[in-house]
């Protein structure tokens, strides 16, 4: 097994922002190894082979629900027999809110964006805690879930109901927020939230506005951030986001 440098792990990343994420950090940085995770076997397969086909060689897959403790527990110890210690967790998988906005549809996506992103997050921590290097975890949220923009006349997203989405994504903030008051006293960590854009992906019919690998630029930045970087920030690729 090669000595790399970083351990990186990437949820809901056999497609779209996630697949993106995982192709600029191999390819940047050839002393990263990345695990590149999604829930169908065969889904995470293809997505690797396609990458090692590319040359990128420090790819490698594992099965990871988010949903399912079994799940997350396995791939949990898994990371553990192999690597003992995780470097980078990039919590991207989620899930968007279109058609009737049942209680149930609601349930589901907040348990998808909000409660799994906690519950990958802690199976995942003692693992951080083992890394030696700055401790990195990212949550990919939205503009959309800015309550400063929401309230603000002027502001696009104003008058436009997305539904669960936002109102999970803006709760998955205050997750973070948790995670980062924790730890903010200790600056090995690097605890952040990234806004990708509206990138044209599986998630939302490819209507979005530019490409996956747009959305993977400021997550990158985050993922590789050194001891002198930012702690509990917003942002996207060009810059701050209001709360």
């Amino acid at each position: 097994m090669a000595n790399y440098t970083q351990i990186v792990l990437v949820t809901g990343a056999n497609q779209g922002i996630g697949f993106e994420t995982v192709k600029k950090l191999a390819s940047e940085h050839d002393d990263y190894q990345i695990i590149l995770t999604g829930r169908r076997k065969d889904a995470v397969d293809e997505s690797v082979a396609k990458l090692n086909d590319l040359g990128l060689k420090n790819v490698e897959g594992l099965v990871l629900d988010i949903n399912s403790d079994e799940s997350i527990a396995a791939a949990a110890r898994q990371v553990d027999e192999k690597y003992g210690r995780l470097d980078v967790l990039i919590n991207n998988a989620a899930v968007a809110s279109p058609g009737p906005q049942s209680r149930q549809r609601w349930l589901d996506i907040y348990n998808t964006n909000v409660v799994s992103v906690q519950m990958v997050t802690d199976a995942f921590i003692p693992l951080l805690e083992k890394s030696q290097v700055t401790k990195r975890i990212v949550n990919v949220s939205s503009n959309l879930s800015s309550m400063s923009l929401k309230s603000d006349p002027g502001h696009w997203n104003h008058k436009q109901e997305y539904g669960p989405y936002s109102v999970s994504k803006s709760a998955l903030n205050m997750l973070t927020l948790h995670y980062v008051t924790r730890y903010m006293d200790d600056p090995t960590w690097k605890i952040n939230m990234t806004c990708p854009g509206y990138c044209a992906t599986n998630m939302n019919g490819y209507s979005g506005h530019v490409e996956a690998s747009s959305g993977a630029i400021n997550t990158a930045r985050l993922a590789t951030l050194g001891p002198d970087g930012p702690m509990g920030t917003f942002t996207d690729k060009n810059g701050v986001i209001a709360w």
